[in-house]
């Protein structure tokens, strides 16, 4: 008798559950993205808009910019894991969880993945005073030039810091980082020759590429960029298997109910086969790459013991 009752009652929880997220959601969801208007919130606006017209529900999309994203970050740990508080998911968060000394959440522990929605590479990109055209001559530059070769990017910490420095291990040269407040700052100080190399989005650095001020020298992603066809990898330019980028996807918190997780992640994968979203992403240099739950898992656990292990080469805690 007991084991029946068990059955018959995992058979209602399991009904339940169901009904729970075939309802879902009952109200407005909360996008809370950790950086300030006008960057990532973009895609997460037009992804939302999308998931709104499904659900018949609105979307907010809430700025909590600050600490390089950690604030909102902190805010989605502690919201009531209900799926109706998500988070903005750029992969600088699995760089936080490794270097930030006092965060009061982590990622792998707190958080469940809904799913990734695109990805962005990063350039190499140099200024019209180094006498190279291309990846290679770069590299037999900065081996000739030890010590003479300053980088740039967004900020102590940011993807295109550790980027830089990852780069700077797997080829053997020697790099000073000077870190700006953003990327428009590090560009301005890339075509000043204060620097003589970045790394960075290639939206960044677009409008100077063009004028033929900037050089392109190399993607970071392990396969050529479709905007950029023209452009080598850094992996088939002579470091084979340097594969880095930026990622965008949206988290849960950690005791989200599974069927509400699937429920957020399939209608996720529903708008990302959008044609007219994939074509408004790729317009803001994003290449959309839906990854599910499972999937959105390893990629997470991967950057984050990957950065884990460059930060600790270079001894990089921050406050």
């Amino acid at each position: 008798m007991a084991d029946r009752m068990k059955t018959v009652f995992m058979i209602a929880a399991g009904l339940l559950l169901a009904a729970t997220a075939q309802a879902f959601p009952e109200r407005p969801v909360r996008m809370v993205v950790g950086f300030a208007p006008g960057g990532s919130d973009i895609s997460g606006r037009l992804i939302g808009q999308k998931l709104s017209d499904l659900w018949g529900q609105p979307v907010v999309v809430d700025n909590k910019p600050g600490a390089a994203g950690n604030i909102g970050a902190d805010l989605v740990a502690k919201a009531v894991p209900d799926g109706h508080t998500i988070l903005l998911l750029v992969n600088s968060y699995t760089i936080n969880t490794s270097i930030y000394r006092n965060l009061s959440w982590d990622l792998l522990r707190d958080f469940a993945p809904i799913g990734r929605y695109a990805t962005s590479p990063m350039v190499v990109v140099v200024n019209d005073k180094i006498p190279v055209k291309n990846f290679s001559e770069f590299v037999a530059y900065s081996k000739a030039n030890r010590g003479k070769i300053n980088y740039g990017s967004a900020g102590t910490g940011t993807a295109p810091h550790l980027a830089g420095e990852l780069f700077a291990m797997r080829s053997g040269i020697e790099m000073t980082h000077i870190p700006y407040k953003g990327s428009a700052p590090s560009v301005t100080a890339l075509v000043a020759d204060e620097v003589q190399v970045s790394f960075g989005a290639m939206s960044a650095f677009d409008g100077m590429v063009k004028q033929g001020r900037l050089r392109a020298l190399a993607v970071t992603t392990a396969a050529r960029f479709p905007q950029l066809p023209d452009v080598p990898t850094v992996s088939e330019s002579g470091l084979p298997g340097f594969d880095v980028d930026i990622w965008y996807g949206f988290l849960a918190p950690a005791k989200t109910p599974p069927a509400i997780l699937k429920k957020l992640s399939d209608d996720l994968a529903r708008v990302m086969a959008d044609p007219d979203l994939q074509s408004k992403l790729r317009e803001r240099g994003m290449e959309p790459a839906y990854l599910d739950s499972e999937k959105t898992s390893e990629l997470m656990k991967r950057d984050v013991a990957r950065w884990r292990e460059v930060a600790n080469k270079l001894k990089l805690v921050l406050e």
